[in-house]
């Protein structure tokens, strides 16, 4: 029956996920994990609930509910997995183009811009992720995970990406690299703009201890 829910066209995909990923994608469809988009404004109330609270044990400061409802109206799309008819966790993704990681026509040359002018390349990313720990037994994180690239398939888009990779990770960011990894595609580098302070600051607080020290102590703060 499992081997049923993984349609065929999927089955390249989910053959490529590590062998731990995989087995817990099973075991969230054997317990009744179930994934949505057609949503209700008790779904995105009860999903937004969810992500203020891991968001603000993690440290950081998660966004209003208006700011999430305003995101909704721009073209970001909420996924939401339940069981039971319970809301237990939540992505919220945003649609976007290769253009998101500042590839521009000089460093892709003559011949590959033509081929993008001909398709765009589409995509997806991951921008608030979230999951009630009371249900960690259902794996909904790899329930989100697994559906959100099953949807990017079926919607024939080019690439998934999964929110980012952390330059000399530390603490549980290592963690995060690392489940990040195992679903089978590739960490890819790409240039963004910051200002000189705002670089700076960055990196300081990735390779410094007392940076990387202060740095948690003031999100913890908000």
């Amino acid at each position: 029956r499992l081997r049923d829910e993984i349609d065929k066209e999927d089955r390249e995909l989910f053959n490529a996920i590590d062998h731990s990923r995989r087995k817990n994608i099973k075991k969230s469809i054997r317990k009744g994990v179930t994934f949505e988009k057609e949503l209700s404004e008790k779904d995105i109330l009860k999903a937004h609930e969810i992500y203020k609270q891991v968001w603000i044990k993690g440290g950081a400061t998660p966004d209003s509910y208006e700011q999430w409802k305003e995101k909704l109206s721009k073209g970001y799309v909420l996924f939401i997995i339940k069981h039971k008819g319970k809301t237990i966790g939540s992505a919220l993704t945003e649609n976007i183009t290769k253009e998101f990681f500042n590839i521009n026509s000089k460093e892709r040359g003559r011949e590959v811009e033509e081929k993008i002018k001909e398709k765009e390349e589409r995509g997806i990313r991951f921008r608030a992720f979230s999951s009630n720990s009371d249900f960690n037994d259902l794996r909904p994180n790899d329930a989100l995970y697994w559906n959100v690239i099953k949807y990017s398939n079926e919607n024939k888009l080019d690439f998934v990406d999964l929110g980012g990779w952390q330059i000399n990770a530390r603490g549980h960011l290592k963690g995060v690299n690392r489940f990040k990894l195992q679903w089978g595609g590739e960490v890819f580098y790409y240039k963004k703009d910051y200002s000189f302070f705002t670089a700076i600051g960055r990196k300081l607080i990735r390779n410094t201890s007392f940076f990387w020290w202060l740095n948690k102590k003031i999100k913890g703060r908000k």
